[in-house]
């Protein structure tokens, strides 16, 4: 199974057109996994990885695609005591930036250091 169809599985996509935009993330998480692993080919074993990258940067970049929107959990208040949280109304995010990419990289560093190659 290759990335595009784990990501349309778990976004549960119907629409193909938003294929040619999901493939940007696909292949920007590419260059990035093959960047901090040092390797030239994502390993077979990474593809689930892989695709819950993009979905989280998907999540970030395009909370306003419907598609994408309604997998993400939402309007849940936590309350301990007499402190309640709400989370913020995320309808304003758009362009990922380097840093959120990063971040979502490091967020995997669990799973990509097994595949890390050191440079000399």
């Amino acid at each position: 199974m290759d990335v595009w169809e784990i990501i349309k599985i778990r976004l549960q996509l119907q629409d193909e057109a938003l294929r040619p935009l999901v493939e940007t993330y696909i292949g920007e998480m590419e260059r990035r996994i093959l960047h901090y692993c040092g390797i030239s080919k994502i390993p077979e074993a990474l593809q689930f990885t892989w695709a819950s990258m993009v979905v989280d940067a998907l999540r970030v970049d395009l909370p306003h695609v419907d598609e994408i929107n309604d997998t993400v959990g939402g309007g849940e208040t936590v309350k301990l005591g007499d402190t309640s949280v709400s989370p913020a109304n995320t309808s304003g995010i758009s362009n990922v930036s380097k840093s959120t990419i990063d971040q979502i990289v490091f967020n995997y560093t669990v799973d990509l250091n097994r595949y890390r190659k050191l440079r000399w």
